[in-house]
């Protein structure tokens, strides 16, 4: 292996790269040093090429089909840009200003970048463009400016570790068609438009941060997969993150700080969020659309309108998870279903669950407390509540409006003075049982417009009024009671079964086909 030298000197043998090329041999190395080299370069040769001093070329360079070179500590600058078809590795150099609109391009072949530049001028659309079952892995390097994307990728593989993408018109990242792509310990900043794009690929992420966009901050679309571990998605003008016919799994995430959505899944997606951070956004936090989701120990708190929103004919599972401190109702489900165990939902100016439109919400071992409002509101739905603590309760603790509903082994505390009943009724039918209620002068339950309701075994007699029941509404209590306790209009009964069968079997039968619903639907 000889190394050939070469300089812009009468003194030297080779005063341009492609004299040297000419007369190198596979294997041999190319020592440039100072200049500036304008010409364009062609090499099929394996062949290893570095700069010694401040080397600029000014030209093309090519890498022929099946040829591995490898290049260091070079400038290329105001050329014809980079083609690669063959193996490159590129190591402490700088590509810039290309005079064309694509400043790289591999295709059919393999790309490796160290501590690579890649600046543009105004008149560089793309960086990085792969594609046709290319490879490429960028390490410490740092791709800026371009009007259009940093990388455009398809029906290829790429891995960046600790790179930055800045400053783009465009896209960050566009990834279209069968990609496969690793993110690690990267920075992606700035953008006009959405930071990275992915479709019908699988993207990997660890460690990155994506912030600063003028737009969205990652979006998975048409059969996507996405991955982030210890990621930071933030300060972005659309929706942090959006999830379209794909799947997605978030682990010890933070999506924060964005002027729409923090976390959109729609469309047929499925989604696990586990012990990820979810705050201050103006839209809904964590918004579900006819999708499937799985949250684990998640924190969503301080939005400026909901926290959760479950819409469309989705199915949410909630599990250890602390949703806090938000303007309307923490968490609303619409024609949808939701599992809520051991979760907290707490602190907010509105109220915490509303159900409306079919809504099947089944809540247990959880805790719901320190609202304005209502603790629990739903509207032609389904509850059923199994071991939670309302706490705190100032307007309704729950109310149903042309609802089935069934709350068991439950706590109602720190109720505080208020014209409003704990627990209202409206035209709807279920079972409160085995339930404590600290004592209080408010009344506990308020029954209207042929509602149908069932009380049984619980403490009652240490409360003013258990029951105010009006337009042609029933009530059963199975339990200790004083008659002086309830009150009624002519329309309506209040009944104390003396004998253990089911006090109305049209109860039985709504709220037990009820019971059997959620817990079917809790094994999904």
């Amino acid at each position: 292996m000889a190394t050939l030298v070469v300089k812009r000197s009468i003194m030297h043998r080779y005063q341009n790269i492609n004299q040297a090329l000419q007369d190198a041999e596979v294997g041999d190395f190319i020592e440039i040093r100072d200049g500036v080299y304008e010409e364009s370069i062609e090499i099929s040769k394996r062949l290893t090429i570095y700069g010694k001093g401040d080397v600029t070329i000014k030209g093309s360079v090519f890498v022929r089909y099946q040829t591995h070179v490898e290049m260091r500590n070079l400038r290329f600058s105001q050329g014809q840009g980079i083609y690669i078809k063959g193996d490159l590795q590129l190591e402490n150099c700088v590509i810039e200003q290309q005079r064309v609109s694509t400043q790289v391009t591999v295709n059919f072949g393999s790309l490796l970048m160290k501590n690579v530049d890649i600046i543009a001028s105004p008149s560089n659309q793309i960086g990085l463009r792969i594609d046709n079952g290319s490879s490429v892995m960028l390490s410490e390097s740092s791709i800026q400016q371009h009007t259009k994307a940093q990388i455009i990728i398809q029906n290829s593989e790429i891995a960046m570790s600790k790179c930055l993408l800045l400053e783009g018109a465009m896209n960050g990242i566009f990834a279209i068609r069968n990609v496969k792509m690793t993110i690690e310990d990267c920075e992606i900043h700035g953008h006009k438009k959405t930071q990275i794009v992915g479709a019908s690929s699988t993207i990997n992420m660890l460690n990155t941060v994506i912030h600063g966009g003028k737009d969205l901050g990652i979006q998975v679309i048409s059969g996507s997969d996405l991955t982030m571990d210890h990621c930071e998605i933030k300060h972005h003008i659309g929706t942090n993150v959006v999830v379209h016919e794909s799947k997605m799994v978030a682990t010890d995430s933070i999506i924060a700080y964005g002027q729409s959505n923090g976390l959109y899944i729609g469309e047929k997606s499925k989604a696990i969020i586990y012990d990820c951070q979810i705050y201050k956004h103006v839209k809904p936090q964590l918004f579900i659309e006819n999708s499937k989701a799985e949250v684990r120990k998640c924190h969503v708190k301080k939005g400026s309108t909901t926290g959760v929103t479950i819409f469309n004919e989705s199915d949410v599972i909630m599990t250890e998870c602390d949703i806090q401190h938000h303007t309307q109702f923490h968490v609303i489900v619409d024609a949808s279903g939701l599992v809520v165990d051991q979760c907290k939902i707490h602190f907010g100016q509105t109220g915490g669950i509303y159900g409306n439109d079919h809504a099947k919400i089944t809540i247990k071992n959880s805790r719901i407390q320190k609202f304005e409002s209502h603790h629990i509101y739903i509207n032609n739905a389904r509850l059923f509540a199994n071991n939670c603590t309302f706490k705190h309760i100032v307007g309704n603790g729950i109310t149903c409006i042309d609802a089935i509903v069934e709350v068991v082994d439950s706590k109602f505390l720190q109720c505080q003075q208020s014209p409003y009943s704990i627990f209202w009724s409206d035209k709807s039918m279920g079972r409160i049982q085995n339930c404590a209620i600290d004592e209080t002068d408010r009344t506990f339950l308020a029954m209207t417009n042929q509602s149908l309701l069932e009380i049984v075994n619980m403490s009652l007699a240490h409360m003013k009024t258990v029951a105010i029941v009006q337009e042609q509404s029933q009530l059963y209590i199975r339990g200790q009671y004083k008659d002086s306790q309830c009150q009624r209009d002519s329309s309506s009964r209040i009944s104390r079964p003396t004998t253990q069968p089911v006090t109305s079997e049209k109860i039985q039968r709504s709220v037990d086909s009820f019971s059997t619903c959620n817990s079917s639907n809790g094994k999904k």
